[in-house]
């Protein structure tokens, strides 16, 4: 926490903390409308990787850790970024492109989370910025596939994954500038992009619903 941080807001934390709730039971009834090994294990592998994120932030943004143990929660908040990412593109890339066409490109996704997950343990105090471009950088690779993407989802869907990709962009350049900062001491930027993330997350839920529809 930065000397303009010395005193967290009132709601910092707190919109993820609601949404990890919420998230459970979304997720839940996600998992029991798979109808196929392969959507069983890509929707698991997205569920946790929303669940895991949502938690891990709501307990690291809570709770007032000890230097030591706010170090470690940092990491994997930070890290639980791009499990996210991965675990988004995992239903979208293994359901929705044909006959395995999804498989390498997924591959090389998850192989770019590690790097990116990396960076977040061993040097978690790279500037703002630098983690902002690696997650969108990383998010945006599915604009590559967005015909045969097209095919799949359609132009609904594949607005919701651009939607969703914008809200996320908005939300890091926020975290990346630090501004605007409305009520420091209550809501503040770190307030603004958590909310981005909740939206984007819902925008792109609603994706892999209709993917398993």
């Amino acid at each position: 926490m930065g000397p303009l941080e010395s005193v967290k807001p009132l709601l910092r934390g707190r919109f993820h903390e609601a949404a990890a709730f919420v998230s459970l039971g979304a997720c839940l009834m996600l998992i029991t409308r798979a109808s196929s090994r392969m959507m069983i294990f890509a929707v698991g592998i997205y569920s946790l990787s929303l669940i895991c994120l949502l938690t891990v932030s709501a307990l690291y943004h809570r709770i007032n850790w000890k230097p030591a143990a706010r170090a470690v929660m940092r990491r994997l908040d930070h890290a639980a970024i791009f499990v996210l990412i991965g675990g988004t593109m995992t239903p979208i890339f293994l359901i929705a492109l044909p006959n395995g066409m999804g498989h390498a490109p997924l591959a090389a996704i998850w192989a770019l989370i590690l790097v990116g997950i990396l960076q977040t343990i061993f040097w978690i105090r790279a500037p703002k910025w630098l983690a902002a471009l690696l997650y969108v950088g990383v998010g945006w690779i599915p604009v590559y596939y967005f015909t045969e993407l097209g095919q799949a989802l359609g132009g609904y869907g594949v607005g919701l994954i651009l939607a969703g990709g914008i809200v996320y962009t908005l939300g890091a350049v926020i975290y990346a500038l630090k501004s605007p900062n409305p009520w420091p001491r209550v809501f503040g930027y770190h307030e603004i992009f958590h909310i981005f993330v909740v939206i984007a997350a819902v925008l792109h839920f609603c994706v892999i619903n209709d993917l398993i529809a």
